[in-house]
């Protein structure tokens, strides 16, 4: 996992987690301006073609086409301003580096630390014409994620729910574990 700035990178347990992961994951700080990328793992840095330097500390929306993404931004917005939603499915027009335009599907999950919602993670997946098969790929890969990390859970004595809605939480909800057994809560 590549991180903003060093000094103030959460956990190492957390960041070995999501590093550990196939799947393309972001980290948003909802503590600071604009909620700007402050982890990604090499896997979102393959899909979109940017390098960590060139994300970290900017907001997501820089992934956007020059026009916006259209009603989709309305509506994260709303997700994202929403404290009682905790997770949200949105299919985002992105281009990735080279100018390369690509639909995103992408899951977000809040971060809780206590009763303050601290990150937001991201979970993105790019979505082909011919994309089905690889959709199931990405969705047997989270699967994996999940069983790994309902594995991590349990020892922690926490119950994960399995559904496909729950997916991109699943990493939340390990994040938190580790943010709050880091800060003895």
């Amino acid at each position: 996992m590549y991180w903003l700035e060093a000094d103030i990178e959460p956990p190492v347990a957390l960041g070995t987690a999501l590093d550990k992961s196939k799947v393309s994951l972001s980290l948003s700080d909802m503590g600071m301006d604009d909620a700007p990328l402050v982890g990604v793992n090499t896997a979102f840095c393959e899909m979109t073609g940017y390098s960590p330097d060139e994300v970290l500390g900017r907001n997501c929306r820089f992934l956007q086409p020059a026009g916006g993404a259209g009603p989709v931004r309305e509506r994260m917005r709303n997700f994202i301003s929403d404290d009682k939603l905790t997770e949200g499915k949105f299919l985002v027009p992105n281009v990735k580096h080279d100018g390369t335009p690509f639909l995103n599907l992408v899951y977000l999950s809040k971060i809780k630390l206590g009763k303050k919602i601290v990150y937001i993670l991201g979970s993105q997946f790019e979505v082909k014409p011919a994309g089905k098969d690889l959709l199931d790929v990405y969705e047997e890969a989270l699967k994996q994620d999940i069983r790994d990390l309902r594995s991590i859970a349990g020892e922690m004595g926490m119950v994960m729910l399995g559904t496909y809605e729950q997916l991109a939480s699943s990493h939340s909800i390990i994040a938190e574990a580790r943010l709050s057994d880091q800060r003895g809560e």
